[in-house]
């Protein structure tokens, strides 16, 4: 009742009168414009310059960036298949004179990847087996390639070699395009076997560059070179006139005359844009604009260096700072008086904004417990912006406990796109209590959820440590991730970092335990690295940003199966934890991660038997 009674009888008494920030600005700049905006304008315009010139090289890196990503997901998987098949063969997996056994292989490689359009194994004498699509279908062909030119040295110079070799972009006959191979040596006991080598086209480049450029109106290229085009949004269509003398086009060819004139006369290397960007630039002269090119070379596929780069006309890089200095001109002209009113003016409004500021930028960092209530202010405006802020700030503290305040973090200084559902490559981690039942059945309510939330904070302790996500906790048991929302090359590194240091958290407990006659509590951790698909999940009202795929099933899978291959004293002597991986997860890792094979094992609810391997923890007698 005294709610709405106090609303219905107008402004109580008690509540002092508060000045508006409209009406008092309106009054200070009237005094005082003249004298300070003058010095406004020239810092503003300064750090619109600054901030111009900062947008367009981070706009150029993105682009590059992009475009050098495509590049190594494109050519990647090739090198990735020849390691494959060179590794199986080295190891005496393969016998390279079972000619049916290494097609068989060859097709599978090859069916993984359809950017590659072939991959063939040449012997030390020169006989090959090659595998490729041709006619829409996968064709398998053996030749003898000992009279083939050139042959005899380049097998001579791979057989020196421990590691896989890009080679010069080639014209195919079989395809009719410019191809790219990549060659991988195989030795076995000292012998050199021959090489695997996996062929490329590289007419996907440009339809890329084409999807890329429309979507975000730029002008992307890749130069094989200086003066040979590799990829442009003109080539979409394929690579026409071009021959095994002529593979391919020079940049008069591809009829843009920006890009022709790239290594024109240098007018300007633009130091003040390119700061300590990674990028190289220049501005060229042109005839009816500047042109400005930014570009980073690449020189890991092949002899001849790539270039990709990104290119715009002068008026999109210096059309913004011209029209804020015509901008400038127009304020300076209108600019009538005063100094001190502003000054008054600005300390009585910046205290109250300051503290919001601070306030507000603990708040961008969810580090809630720094924010102090904000009070009141005399100006109508602010005080019901601090009103607000501090309600706002009660609601976030309640917020965080139920969001992962880290994933939340990482995900507002991504911005939006970081939210949209795609697959990412990710490693995932699961846990589960041994003997959960019967734990619970000694504990009363509060204990048992007092066992939970120290065993949760230690666990999610360790995962944050490691910037992994919790996704979920499902009972007794947890679901982290890595990979996603940031990028991870490392993910499958930190994650077993967290299993081991999990396992040593442990271990440290339950020699506590021990000491006192509690019950020791083993734990059950699997880790799986592949393909999930990331993002929102849920309904309109209510989602969670996590991951779905077989990549999470074969976590919690190997996860369940720790009770299957370990007895009870094989968990104790892990030091209570057993942490199974896949071996997806522990190719990914470097000699550091401790590793027991323990052969490949059937999941339930899983098609296909699943290399597994034992990641081994420290054990009590180690933390002691």
């Amino acid at each position: 009742m005294s709610r709405f009674g106090s609303k219905a009888s107008g402004r109580p008494s008690a509540e002092p009168y508060r000045l508006s920030i409209s009406a008092t600005l309106t009054f200070g700049f009237g005094v005082l414009f003249f004298a300070s905006l003058g010095t406004a304008l020239l810092i503003a315009l300064d750090a619109a310059r600054d901030n111009t010139f900062e947008l367009q090289r981070t706009l150029s890196e993105i682009t590059v960036d992009a475009v050098v990503g495509e590049v190594d997901t494109h050519l990647g998987a090739a090198q990735e298949q020849a390691e494959f098949v060179g590794a199986l063969i080295a190891a005496g997996k393969v016998d390279i004179a079972d000619e049916a056994r290494l097609a068989d292989i060859l097709m599978g490689t090859l069916a993984a990847a359809p950017q590659v359009s072939g991959i063939a194994f040449v012997r030390a004498d020169y006989h090959v087996l090659r595998v490729g699509r041709l006619d829409g279908g996968i064709v398998t062909l053996t030749d003898d390639w000992s009279n083939q030119p050139g042959l005899r040295a380049s097998m001579n110079m791979i057989a020196t070699l421990q590691q896989p070799t890009w080679r010069e972009v080639i014209w195919s006959h079989d395809f009719e395009a410019p191809h790219i191979l990549v060659a991988e040596p195989v030795h076995r006991d000292g012998a050199f076997l021959g090489y695997v080598f996996s062929i490329v086209s590289i007419s996907e480049l440009s339809r890329f560059l084409d999807r890329f450029d429309r979507a975000h109106d730029t002008h992307s290229f890749i130069l094989y070179g200086r003066d040979r085009v590799l990829a442009h949004r003109s080539l979409a269509g394929g690579f026409r006139g071009m021959s095994e003398e002529r593979v391919l086009p020079h940049l008069e060819d591809v009829k843009d005359v920006v890009l022709a004139a790239i290594w024109g006369e240098v007018i300007d290397e633009m130091p003040y844009i390119l700061g300590d960007s990674e990028l190289e630039g220049h501005v060229v002269r042109g005839a009816d604009d500047d042109y400005i090119y930014f570009y980073r070379e690449l020189d890991h596929y092949g002899a001849s260096p790539w270039l990709v780069g990104v290119y715009f006309r002068g008026d999109e890089v210096f059309g913004p700072i011209r029209r804020i200095i015509v901008a400038a001109v127009i304020g300076a002209g209108i600019l009538v008086i005063g100094v001190v009113a502003v000054f008054l003016l600005g300390r009585a409004i910046g205290r109250p904004v300051r503290r919001l500021a601070d306030a507000a930028v603990a708040v961008r960092d969810f580090d809630l417990a720094r924010v102090k209530p904000l009070g009141g202010s005399r100006f109508r405006e602010l005080d019901t912006a601090a009103k607000s802020f501090d309600a706002m700030v009660a609601g976030l503290r309640w917020f965080e406990t139920y969001v992962p305040k880290s994933l939340v973090f990482r995900l507002m200084s991504q911005g939006g796109s970081s939210v949209r559902s795609e697959e990412r490559r990710v490693t995932v981690l699961f846990t589960d209590i041994v003997g959960f039942t019967r734990i619970g059945a000694r504990l009363d309510p509060k204990a048992l959820a007092d066992f939970l939330n120290d065993h949760f904070a230690v666990l999610g302790e360790v995962i944050e440590a490691e910037e992994g996500t919790v996704d979920k906790y499902i009972g007794d048991s947890i679901m982290a991730f890595w990979g996603a929302p940031s990028d991870q090359p490392d993910h499958a590194s930190r994650a077993c970092r967290a299993a081991m240091e999990i396992a040593r958290r442990v271990a440290e407990d339950n020699a506590r335990r021990r000491a006192r006659g509690d019950h020791a509590v083993g734990l059950r951790i699997g880790v799986h690295s592949g393909p999930a698909v990331v993002g929102n999940i849920g309904a309109p009202g209510r989602v969670n940003y996590t991951l779905v795929g077989d990549t999470v099933n074969t976590a919690q899978r190997l996860e369940a199966l720790g009770k299957e291959v370990t007895t009870a004293d094989a968990a104790a002597d892990a030091g209570d934890v057993v942490v199974l991986l896949s071996g997806e997860t522990a190719a990914a890792l470097d000699e550091s991660f401790p590793l027991q094979p323990l052969g490949r094992h059937e999941l339930r609810g899983r098609s296909g038997a699943v290399e597994v391997y034992r990641l081994l923890a420290p054990s009590p007698a180690e933390t002691g």
